[in-house]
């Protein structure tokens, strides 16, 4: 029986980009039934270019795969038994990966084993080296239809809350653990990652994913929202281990924050960043 790949993920973090190019490869089911591109409104950091969720599924496969198991955070057994059933119905001798907002991984792995289900998780987390991505975040978690930006601040507490937590709660049940990093740097390594064959073409195709969202390397001379988020995540993530407790994490990103949150001219290197931030917080800094 052919298997069927879960992608749980939280929103934002392109995680339907990742769908797709584990749907290119060989071993798995990439006809084309819809359209792939959608455009999300954005107000506040242009629109955003999105993956249509339903582009390789069969129309018959549809009234199994529909929106609320697609965005319903708690899956049911009948529901893992039935996406099972109607997928080995179509006789596609094909793997299929599907994009979710399960949450309940574990109990997704128990019904597996319990059950003898062909099902796979996958779960994302944002990850060591996702700095780079903040701009493709902040277009959809601030788009028209999801939340209101209200400021840095307030978006920086929310990424450190996903570094520090939600990373974490997202990789403890899984068959298969990716960051961004893996999907949006090099995909191969997605590949590498869950162990199937590679499709050589996907840096390609990323390539113009990352151009149609009107993505731009971190520059950390740039004083817009995207560039500062990106430097905040940078310096967290390589010397948050410096701090063993939680409060002393906190404290550090608040430290970060007020070294480059009024930076708007004279901040040319990042290393300018670091000594403001040993500074306040009266400790040096060391990669762990």
């Amino acid at each position: 029986m052919n298997q069927i790949y879960l992608v749980c993920t939280r929103s934002a973090i392109s995680a339907s980009a990742l769908t797709y190019i584990i749907n290119q490869s060989p071993q798995f089911y990439n006809v084309v039934h819809n359209n792939l591109w959608l455009d999300e409104a954005g107000s506040k950091f242009t629109n955003a270019t999105v993956i249509e969720d339903w582009w390789n599924i069969p129309n018959s496969f549809a009234r199994m795969y529909n929106h609320d198991v697609r965005n319903n955070e708690t899956m049911r057994l009948s529901t893992l038994q039935n996406l099972c059933n109607s997928w080995d119905t179509l006789s596609t001798g094909k793997d299929i990966a599907l994009f979710t907002h399960a949450t309940n991984t574990q109990d997704i792995m128990n019904w597996r084993d319990e059950w003898d289900l062909p099902v796979k998780v996958v779960t994302t987390i944002m990850g060591n080296n996702c700095y780079n991505y903040m701009d493709l975040f902040l277009k959809r978690e601030y788009s028209d239809e999801m939340n209101k930006f209200v400021s840095l601040t307030d978006t920086w507490k929310y990424v450190q809350s996903q570094f520090s937590s939600n990373d974490v709660t997202w990789a403890k049940h899984a068959d298969f653990v990716v960051e961004m990093h893996n999907w949006l740097g090099d995909p191969l390594d997605t590949y590498v990652s869950l162990g199937i064959p590679s499709n050589q073409n996907m840096n390609t195709w990323v390539a113009e994913y990352k151009m149609k969202n009107n993505h731009e390397e971190w520059d950390i001379n740039r004083a817009g929202i995207a560039d500062k988020l990106k430097t905040l995540s940078y310096i967290y993530q390589q010397y948050h281990n410096t701090f063993n407790t939680d409060p002393g994490k906190k404290l550090f990103s608040l430290a970060i924050l007020n070294s480059v949150r009024f930076n708007n001219e004279d901040i040319t290197d990042v290393q300018q960043v670091i000594d403001k931030t040993q500074k306040i917080i009266k400790n040096q800094l060391t990669i762990s």
